[in-house]
């Protein structure tokens, strides 16, 4: 039986958005029609792939399937049998391959686009159905029953969808909260092209239950059930959306109403593409699809501080050593995965994002040979199997099943504050042997003091000027081995302004200090920040850092409003005053 939407929605059919990537498909299948072995990393390399810490599965190319180049991929693990599975976008239909046994996986079969053929299709689960949309025309949402998998005799077969949702047609991505089993069918040509909601919690019976275009077009999302430390928010559902231009934050709890909580832009946006919270719902670490192409950079990862859901910020990005363009993301515990086009999967371990601190771990190069600002290569990951089991789709080699070793680099060697503690990992530690790998050392080499004789460090974040610095000397280290062209405060790198320092002892310890003052807004220091920090080197190129707490403060609203009413009151008795015959 299918449930089709209210006639009404027929009025909110609207232009569509740009796309992106309207030349997605650049370059040939590649790899023939037999899926290739498993082969170890062995000096850099598996099968001609470059790799670093990533093993090769199994490779399974396009031309196996026979339906068409490769695009987006999603998982699921059957909890009856514990089989895991990948569905596999790909122009002609959506393909299903058991990868329980990731060495030997077994193609199952196809399920056809329900319309025309299209370089854009997008899978997510619930439960045990899948939910397929496409840019065909008239696609609408296949839904498909997975217990079909489990029947399967001599395969590969034809599927067909258990049933289709057509509340709309085209629809370029598709978010679902696997908490509450509300699909979000982005990009369509209802809602304004925001977020076409579905009920999916009966598969058999989908149900349109509101939409979202209050911020137009929407390319993708993420949508969860709250547990950040917003808690004015805490188990509210909440859309995170890339809306081309800006990271758009809507409270979706009341479908009927849904209310967007903020919309923000940053510096140096090309496309906002895609992106995905952190575990702890404090961090959105956000791919922009056209900014290497725009702005000549390597690819890069924005990292958003989102623990005021009304106002997030950019807190830095991560540069990767690739020349290519970043496509989609995942983020589990404390790694990120990236199908970054033609430099393929990258793995990255995060550490103090405060700091957009990010270091890489691992790759595999689907697309050797060949890095560039093309959108060719890598499309998508899904790294969720509890098996560790990583599968990718590459546009035109397929689908690659790969085992990456995450704890080949320890984090008392990986150069980063893990644990966001204010220490750091240090491959020298002796304790850094230890089973646990935990052990770190100071990474405040020297203490340093924002704001020195103020025991609070009030930072006025929405407020011009400067923020005094010193790092206070000591008798295992002089102030005067550093270099002060090389201050650098906050996120933002500031400079000393101006370019000078001031030798002098101001906590009066008898040790001489270094003190400078750094552009506020400069140092990208935001609303909500608790530490800053400080870098620079000594005269021989010697790396220090050192931070201090700081407590960010903005004006009270109420307070500056009735800071207003009492000046207007003043000035209009003011006024009456001087027209008051004597």
């Amino acid at each position: 039986m299918y449930r089709l939407v209210p006639a009404f929605l027929a009025l909110l059919v609207v232009g569509h958005g740009a796309l992106a990537h309207d030349k997605e498909i650049e370059g040939a299948e590649v790899g023939g029609i037999e899926a290739q072995p498993e082969a170890v990393c062995d000096a850099g390399a598996a099968q001609g792939f470059p790799c670093w810490n990533v093993d090769l599965l199994a490779w399974l190319p396009t031309g196996i399937f026979g339906a068409g180049h490769a695009n987006d991929i999603w998982g699921w693990t059957d909890r009856r049998s514990g089989r895991e599975y990948a569905m596999i976008g790909l122009r002609g239909g959506t393909a299903f391959v058991d990868v329980s046994d990731p060495a030997q996986p077994v193609y199952l079969g196809l399920l056809p686009t329900e319309t025309l053929n299209s370089s854009w299709r997008d899978i997510k689960t619930y439960r045990d159905h899948a939910f397929i949309v496409s840019e065909a025309p008239g696609h609408g949402l296949q839904i498909f029953d997975l217990s079909a998998l489990e029947g399967v005799v001599n395969p590969p077969v034809v599927f067909a969808p258990t049933l289709l949702y057509t509340g709309f047609g085209n629809s370029h991505n598709l978010a679902l909260d696997e908490k509450t089993g509300i699909a979000y069918a982005v990009g369509t040509r209802t809602c304004a092209g925001g977020l076409h909601m579905v009920d999916v919690t009966r598969p058999q019976e989908p149900l349109f239950v509101g939409c979202f275009g209050d911020d137009g077009y929407t390319h993708d999302a993420q949508c969860v059930v709250y547990r950040g430390p917003d808690t004015d928010h805490t188990g509210r559902e909440v859309c995170f959306n890339s809306n081309e231009d800006t990271l758009t934050v809507v409270d979706v709890t009341n479908k009927d109403a849904p209310r967007m909580l903020s919309r923000q832009g940053y510096a140096g946006s090309g496309y906002t593409h895609q992106g995905w919270l952190t575990d702890d719902h404090r961090y959105f670490l956000l791919g922009d699809e056209l900014d290497e192409l725009r702005n000549g950079h390597n690819v890069r990862t924005y990292v958003w501080d989102v623990a005021d859901l009304e106002a997030p910020f950019v807190v830095g990005a991560y540069t990767g050593a690739q020349r290519s363009i970043g496509h989609n993301i995942a983020v589990i515990g404390n790694h990120v995965f990236e199908a970054n086009y033609r430099s393929g999967l990258r793995v990255l371990r995060t550490g103090d994002l405060l700091g957009a601190e990010l270091t890489e771990v691992a790759y595999f190069d689907t697309f050797p040979g060949r890095d560039g600002l093309a959108f060719s290569g890598a499309w998508g990951v899904y790294p969720f199997f509890e098996s560790g089991v990583v599968v990718v789709s590459d546009i035109n080699r397929g689908l690659f099943v790969l085992g990456p070793d995450l704890q080949a680099v320890p984090e008392c060697s990986d150069g980063i504050d893990n644990d966001a503690d204010g220490l750091t990992d240090h491959p020298e530690d002796p304790s850094c042997a230890d089973a646990e790998g935990a052990a770190e050392l100071p990474r405040n080499d020297v203490a340093i003091d924002v704001k020195p004789g103020n025991p609070h460090n009030f930072v006025n974040t929405f407020s011009p000027g400067v923020v005094p610095v010193a790092v206070l000397g000591s008798p295992s280290f002089d102030v005067t081995a550093v270099d002060p062209d090389t201050l650098r405060f906050g996120p933002g790198a500031a400079p000393a302004w101006p370019r000078r320092a001031i030798y002098r002892d101001v906590d009066a310890d008898g040790d001489v200090d270094l003190f400078a003052w750094y552009g506020r807004r400069r140092s990208g220091l935001a609303q909500g920040a608790e530490k800053a920090c400080l870098r620079w080197q000594t005269w021989d190129g010697t790396p220090y850092e050192g931070c201090d707490a700081i407590r960010t403060v903005r004006p009270d609203r109420d307070e500056r409003k009735r800071r207003l009413l009492r000046w207007l009151l003043r000035f209009f008795r003011l006024g009456d005053r001087s027209h008051t015959s004597p």
